[in-house]
């Protein structure tokens, strides 16, 4: 039997998912188990420390396999370097070898169909490996086993020369890819291994498997696949590095005991036929905006105010068809990844929409599986429902001054069903005290102390940022609509707890212009920064004046990344 190797970290309730269904496989009795458990992290929190102690307690809890032998690593080696070092040592001793990670459930016939296909594709030198994963296609694949130019990292097997001919050298891969102009043909089905392989040059991801796929793909390499998923992965709930949530099919609902798959030998190539049913188009296009409206926009409304148009109510989410006859401000629901919330004004929830899910601006990586993330300017919650998608564990405290929009904040989280989140009805301000507050009723409230030419009797409570920042920040959030300024210069000196920070930047007409006191802030405390403009400039002609909306004459995205976060 091929041995099996396992890589744990910190996630027990995963590992034992996936030791249990290993120990349920027909050949497990006849097979050695390597358990790698890496090293704590520099600087991880306590809580990350118990996990791994957890962990390493229950890989000895059972005899899991006819052998188990446990590596444990007294320093943290990082997914990458773990796989790539725990497989080479174990290849080099038995010449081939399966691989798992610790949210890979099996099936029970998984092992069979793995010694299987390890043994009758041994010597064919263009197959780099096996795997247990059947991706979603379009079509139903008819033979029992079938070819593929990409690998799958999720329980697969390869060969000890194989694994010798894959180069982690990530830099060489990339100018290997330039210059025989294979950007684009790396892509398959909607995994973009282009930018995977750029992001792991520049330090954005630490995966093995792009660098392994790449050059297999350079070799003109195949891998073997079942027509059927057996084994299903348990990852996407953010506690892993690289599984993020997401709406990816992993096979989390097939079933994975369907049988056993038989392995005969056949011709080692690519059928064509076969991988157009895994690359056929079955997501819906996107709708634009019918012909005539856009030519009625065009004939009759000026540039400037048709990009603010599009702006406020461009979004591929589904709507009712009448969307764009609903008057603003009109109170109606929207599912949002099967939830019904409740939507004040639809331009303004299209436009976060596209910017927060579909353009995942606030999309952040972490090494902290329960990272704090403050969301000033919370309004609806659709940035605080993204960050408790994206982290489940996370723990969040969302700011929200306006009363009308605070109980549908309320509403709507509450309609998640979330733990770990804390809704504050209040405006954010350099102090404690009450100001006078402007509702728009939609996405745009604030507070009058900014904008003179305003005026309101509605009275709101502000709170100073400080009291919150008493502890690491994995990200800070502040659209507060012309009140980050002043947040900004009262939080200054607590800004070295922040990794990452958001600032959507405002200027009043005829006020003077603070974007240089923000920047300089941000610089002082050691963000790189990069900046956007929201929804694209909506003027063409800036100096032949500046057309406000509500009031303002600029905005701005302000991106901030702690220079170690980066490198």
């Amino acid at each position: 039997m091929a041995p099996i190797i396992l890589f744990v970290y910190n996630r027990p309730w995963h590992t034992e998912q996936t030791l249990e269904a290993l120990m349920k496989n027909e050949l497990a009795d006849q097979s050695i188990l390597y358990i790698y458990s890496d090293g704590i992290k520099k600087n991880a929190p306590k809580e990350d420390l118990k996990k791994i102690k957890e962990v390493r307690t229950l890989i000895r809890k059972k005899n899991w396999c006819k052998e188990v032998v446990i590596i444990e690593r007294d320093e943290n080696l990082g997914l990458a370097n773990s796989v790539i070092k725990g497989v080479t040592e174990i290849i080099k001793k038995h010449e081939k070898a399966i691989v798992l990670e610790d949210d890979i459930v099996t099936g029970k016939n998984f092992l069979q169909f793995m010694n299987d296909g390890l043994r009758v594709y041994e010597f064919e030198k263009q197959v780099y490996g096996v795997s247990g994963y059947c991706f979603p296609s379009s079509k139903e694949i008819q033979g029992a086993t079938y070819f593929l130019p990409i690998m799958s990292s999720w329980g697969y097997g390869t060969w000890l020369d194989r694994w010798n001919q894959i180069n982690f050298a990530g830099e060489e891969l990339l100018c290997s890819v330039i210059s025989k102009g294979l950007e684009k043909k790396l892509n398959f089905l909607r995994f973009d291994f282009w930018e995977m392989l750029k992001d792991q040059v520049s330090g954005k991801n630490d995966s093995w498997a792009v660098r392994f796929y790449v050059s297999m793909y350079l070799n003109q390499g195949l891998f073997l696949y079942p027509n059927t998923s057996l084994i299903k992965n348990i990852g996407f709930d953010g506690s892993g590095v690289h599984c993020k949530p997401n709406s990816f099919n992993s096979g989390k609902d097939q079933n994975i005991d369907n049988g056993i798959i038989t392995v005969k030998k056949q011709k080692v190539y690519m059928d064509q036929s076969v991988k157009d049913k895994f690359e056929e188009k079955t997501e819906i296009p996107k709708k634009p905006l019918s012909k005539r409206f856009k030519k009625l926009l065009k004939k009759n409304i000026p540039p400037e105010i048709i990009q603010l148009i599009k702006r406020k109510t461009t979004s591929s989410i589904k709507l009712k068809n009448d969307f764009l006859k609903i008057p603003r401000y009109t109170e109606t629901t929207a599912l949002l990844n099967g939830k019904k919330i409740i939507v004040p004004d639809n331009a303004s929830f299209s436009f976060m929409h596209k910017e927060i899910f579909e353009e995942e601006i606030y999309k952040f990586i972490t090494q902290n599986p329960e990272p704090y993330i403050i969301d000033g300017g919370a309004n609806i919650g659709l940035a605080s429902i993204y960050f408790k998608k994206l982290y489940p564990s996370s723990r969040i405290v969302a700011f929200e001054p306006d009363p009308k929009i605070f109980k549908i904040l309320e509403k709507n989280i509450n309609e998640f069903n979330f733990n770990k989140i804390d809704l504050v009805p209040k405006g954010l301000w350099n102090y404690k005290t009450k100001l006078k507050f402007l509702s728009e009723g939609a996405d745009a409230g604030l507070i009058t102390d900014l904008d003179k030419s305003r005026s309101s009797s509605l009275e709101i409570e502000t709170t100073s940022l400080n009291d919150y920042l008493n502890q690491p920040v994995d990200f800070l959030k502040l659209d507060i609509e012309g009140a980050e300024t002043v947040v900004l210069s009262d939080i200054e000196n607590n800004l070295n707890k922040v990794d990452r920070i958001f600032v959507e930047y405002h200027s009043f007409v005829n006020q003077p212009q603070t974007l240089n006191e923000v920047i300089e802030i941000l610089r002082k405390a050691n963000f790189r920064v990069y900046m956007s403009i929201p929804g694209n400039s909506s003027i063409r002609s800036p100096f032949m004046g500046l057309i406000p909306y509500n009031n303002m004459d600029f905005q701005l995205n302000i991106f901030g990344f702690k220079e170690d976060l980066i490198k």
